[in-house]
């Protein structure tokens, strides 16, 4: 199928569901669907969980510049590179993913895992439910020429929790390159996240995250959201950071792609982000201790059980504790 150079929408304040397709057109253009869009100047955290609590997204357009995202994506392409494409429709029989990114990019951990704006957003969206938050996923996603959609889906779905409910994942998609109409730019269903579970996505209420390489776009776990066919003869890569509950299991296994030998050269921060580090009040414990002691080389089989229940903490508060922050 091809697309005229005409059809592709600039990227404004609000961004419509294009008519060109009659799967993304909206009957009624005042109830249509839309994203938000701020400019890096002017984007807050306090804008951005805003925009999150009143239409499931939002994007910053170009948070981080094409310097440092065009290092990001040559630090993977040699993964990328070597990948396959997926073997199912879900993971895409045209697109190649990559995993483990905090040990295949030490820019993408420093400078977008750990960006402040994002760990901003995530210390008021999730840290009012648990003591700290941890990376959850980290895939490379490079949509090829002829992929078809993406089946819509919920992030926090991996989960046996009902809709609607308190978060417990927030997601971030980075543009490794532009994302349009025509490559791919992920669908999205603005204001999904209120819905309860019996109610799915009508095509009429799909809109696409069209926004410039260094972008990202920020959307609740439990919005309705999948991958759009790519119309180019490029590749169309995004860079999605999830983030979850310090008390849930994360979706990607990071000690197992982040072993203690490659995580002990990783910055203490990022290394308690992708979970080497206690929830407290006990809840991850390497040898009755928390289990960062194993990366500062002083964990042993032997060692004495350090004291994890913070001063003040009784036997009828344990289970709340007191709130202590990420970032």
């Amino acid at each position: 199928m091809a697309v005229s150079a005409q059809t592709k929408s600039k990227v404004g304040d609000t961004h419509v569901a294009p008519k060109r397709r009659a799967k993304y057109a909206s009957p009624d253009k005042r109830d249509a669907p839309k994203m938000i869009y701020f400019d890096k100047k002017d984007a807050s955290v306090e804008k951005i969980v805003r925009a999150l609590r009143r239409n499931s997204c939002c994007i910053v357009r170009n948070l981080v510049s094409n310097k440092v995202m065009d290092q990001v994506m040559g630090e993977l392409q040699p993964y990328l590179d070597k990948t396959p494409y997926g073997l199912g429709e879900f993971v895409g029989l045209r697109t190649k993913r990559t995993s483990g990114l905090v040990t295949k990019s030490k820019t993408l951990g420093e400078r977008m895992a750990l960006h402040p704006l994002v760990l901003g957003v995530m210390d008021k969206m999730l840290l009012d439910r648990c003591h700290n938050y941890t990376l959850a996923t980290t895939t490379t996603v490079s949509i090829g020429k002829g992929e078809s959609l993406q089946p819509l889906h919920r992030d926090d779905s991996i989960y046996p929790f009902r809709h609607p409910g308190p978060e417990t994942v927030i997601t971030t998609i980075w543009a490794g390159t532009d994302m349009t109409e025509e490559n791919g730019a992920t669908q999205v269903v603005p204001r999904s996240h209120r819905w309860d579970d019996r109610r799915l996505p009508r095509r009429d209420e799909v809109i696409q995250a069209v926004m410039p390489k260094g972008s990202v776009v920020f959307y609740m776990g439990s919005m309705y959201h999948g991958g759009a066919e790519n119309f180019t003869d490029d590749y169309r890569s995004a860079i999605i950071l999830g983030y979850s509950m310090g008390w849930l299991r994360q979706e990607e296994n990071q000690y197992l792609a982040c072993p203690p030998s490659v995580a002990k050269h990783l910055s203490e921060k990022l290394q308690r982000l992708i979970g080497y580090t206690l929830h407290p009040p006990f809840l991850g414990w390497y040898e009755t201790n928390d289990p960062h002691v194993l990366l500062e080389g002083k964990a042993s089989n032997t060692m004495a059980a350090a004291e994890m229940v913070a001063e003040g903490d009784t036997g009828k508060n344990l289970r709340s504790g007191r709130i202590k922050r990420t970032g």
